[in-house]
């Protein structure tokens, strides 16, 4: 049985780098901003495998612009992508993968760039855009793509890209632009505001113009019908964010959760029922065997596959 992977040893060093950004933002500021930088594109690790009972998988590998990712492939039928958020893997789609193999959807969960099982231990959301685009040309046509927190922000870009999906479905969608990114992750540091245009002008210097990250302004373009979910409790990224793209989004449609907060969601046998009720384009008929049940011993089949 696969458990989660817990470095102690990386959290407090993550904590001592933290400090390391505040006192040189008061003595060395420019070694401060280079400190912070380092740690903005750095995720937490999370190695674990998805638990999906009685559904055969393969494990394997996708070589993509952002490095060679881990994915798990369930089931047979049209694709559907599933994308994790910041620090999180391809486990957190556990539940989901059973229901979608059922109605008879191909499920591939990803461990995203830095993140899981896959290459790297520094990212960014452009490298999220670039391993969505290149796993889907890969496993292409794809169905649907299902993403959650930073991963819908990055489906949202992809989309923009040419991504071709007949469905969205995406669960607490953060709706900002890379100012307020950056502000939030200053505010968690503790940097001074002062410092904030700082480490903007590092990421022009190395990204451009960084509107093209706005998915507030792609998704004002897009014609893919689309489902929101998003709870009114979520601590993470605020309700009124997921709302905002709802808005703007000509083809989407909002839904209101309550007390599941940021994560949950995505476990959840309601939100797993309406959404595949909205992959699929029908009513949302009844509940999935075992969701409501925890998972306990792994008896899900994992073998390695190697893609021609």
């Amino acid at each position: 049985m696969s458990k989660p992977h817990s470095d102690r040893s990386t959290d407090g060093r993550l904590f001592i780098a933290r400090a390391g950004v505040r006192a040189l933002a008061a003595i060395a500021p420019p070694l401060g901003d280079r400190l912070a930088m380092h740690l903005f594109y750095r995720p937490r690790r999370k190695q674990q495998e998805p638990e999906v009972p009685e559904v055969d998988c393969h494990r394997w590998r996708v070589q993509t612009r952002a490095g060679w990712l881990t994915a798990w492939d369930y089931g047979a039928g049209p694709t559907v992508l599933l994308i994790h958020g910041w620090s999180g893997a391809a486990a957190q789609w556990s539940r989901f993968i059973g229901p979608l193999v059922r109605e008879g959807y191909n499920a591939i969960a990803l461990d995203m760039p830095a993140h899981g099982f896959s290459d790297g231990d520094r990212t960014n959301l452009k490298e999220f855009v670039e391993a969505i685009l290149d796993t889907a040309q890969r496993v292409q046509p794809v169905h649907a793509v299902v993403a959650h927190s930073l991963g819908a922000t990055a489906a949202v870009l992809a989309l923009g890209c040419g991504l071709r999906v007949q469905r969205a479905v995406l669960i607490a969608p953060p709706a900002r632009d890379v100012q307020g990114y950056v502000h939030a992750f200053a505010r968690q540091l503790g940097l001074p505001r002062a410092r904030e245009p700082h480490l903007l002008a590092r990421m022009r210097r190395r990204f451009g113009d960084l509107a093209q990250f706005d998915a507030r302004r792609v998704a004002a373009t897009l014609d893919t019908p689309a489902l929101l979910f998003h709870d009114e409790g979520d601590r993470q990224i605020p309700f009124t964010e997921g709302e905002l793209l709802a808005r703007t989004w000509p083809r989407a449609r909002m839904r209101r959760l309550r007390g599941l907060g940021h994560n949950r969601p995505m476990a959840d046998p309601d939100v797993v029922c309406e959404a595949l009720a909205f992959i699929a384009d029908r009513a949302c008929r009844r509940r999935f065997p075992g969701l409501d049940k925890p998972i306990s011993a792994r008896t899900d089949r994992c073998s390695p596959r190697v893609l021609p």
